[in-house]
């Protein structure tokens, strides 16, 4: 398969999620200019406060950030992140994704949760430092991380003797790797653990489910999470393009067309693949370790009955 055949349909993809986008309810919510934080060295990066829940509250500003790679910080990034308040980073990538492009934290105070989806650290691992990233930080290359994530998914079906599409790499971290999307959603859930950032390599597959079940968590309808995990085609084109051409160059043969796209479709089939093992998210958080309480918890720390007064920096 070419390069210009992956990156086409690539292209029509995110074409359509973005028409998608145009469609949902709150679209001024979905497409507001508070949400894209263009940091230096940050990768589709964006917050998710702002949205409605059913029951008419909202998500926190500046409270639950979602991103894709951080290794190429800069300090002025730190330094927004500082004045944030960021209190913690989960990092959902593989240990490989990790040695390669550790995120560049440099000496921000904040705590940096290890939660890799695909696979189950062995327990003597030692965490990435943020310190040894920070003389990486100007050698970044474009699409590196996206195409490192799709590399880190595709290994793992392959592995698991799963059908190699991006459809297939949400259904095997659904029905395989509960644990492990509890844990992300869990460290979030922690005491003083927000602000916080969620994130992976894209900032699409892996950061898309968590914060999918975390939004529907707090009550925010299925259309607006759709349009928020659509979003990733407007802030990840550039990344997503560069990613395709490594990916194809590299020679895998396997590579599906769609590796890099964001439908909205696919995150709607994503939970209801959860409720309908499970009855709702929070039934399958609950039977994957998670406790009532820290659930609760999580939902209050991020939600504010009032929307003109919740603080925008």
């Amino acid at each position: 398969m070419t390069t210009d055949t992956i990156e086409n349909a690539e292209n029509a993809e995110n074409a359509e999620a973005a028409a998608d986008v145009a469609d949902v309810a709150d679209v001024a919510d979905v497409e507001s200019d508070r949400r894209g934080l263009e940091l230096p060295g940050s990768v589709n990066l964006r917050d998710v406060g702002g949205y409605r829940t059913a029951d008419g509250r909202r998500v926190r500003w500046r409270t639950l950030l979602r991103c894709g790679a951080m290794h190429a910080l800069t300090d002025t990034a730190r330094a927004r992140f500082a004045q944030l308040g960021l209190r913690s980073v989960v990092d959902l990538r593989e240990a490989g994704e990790r040695a390669q492009e550790p995120d560049a934290l440099g000496q921000l105070p904040a705590r940096s949760v290890w939660v890799p989806i695909y696979t189950v650290p062995p327990a003597d691992a030692a965490p990435a430092t943020a310190q040894a990233n920070t003389a990486q930080a100007n050698t970044a290359t474009p699409g590196a991380a996206a195409a490192a994530g799709a590399s880190a998914a595709m290994d793992v079906l392959r592995g698991a003797g799963a059908a190699i599409s991006l459809q297939a790499i949400y259904d095997f971290a659904v029905d395989n790797r509960g644990d492990r999307l509890t844990a992300a959603v869990l460290a979030l859930a922690e005491p003083g653990a927000l602000p916080g950032i969620v994130h992976c390599s894209a900032g699409k597959d892996r950061t898309g489910m968590v914060v999918a079940m975390v939004l529907d968590l707090c009550g925010v309808p299925d259309e607006t999470i759709a349009a928020d995990f659509a979003l990733t085609a407007r802030h990840l084109r550039e990344e997503a393009i560069a990613a395709i051409r490594q990916l194809a160059e590299a020679g895998d043969g396997d590579l599906p067309t769609d590796v890099m796209a964001c439908p909205p479709q696919l995150i709607l089939d994503t939970l209801a693949r959860i409720r309908a093992g499970h009855g709702d998210i929070r039934g399958y958080l609950l039977a994957h370790g998670a406790t009532p309480q820290a659930l609760d918890r999580l939902v209050e720390a991020l939600l504010t009955d009032d929307a003109v007064t919740d603080s925008i920096q």
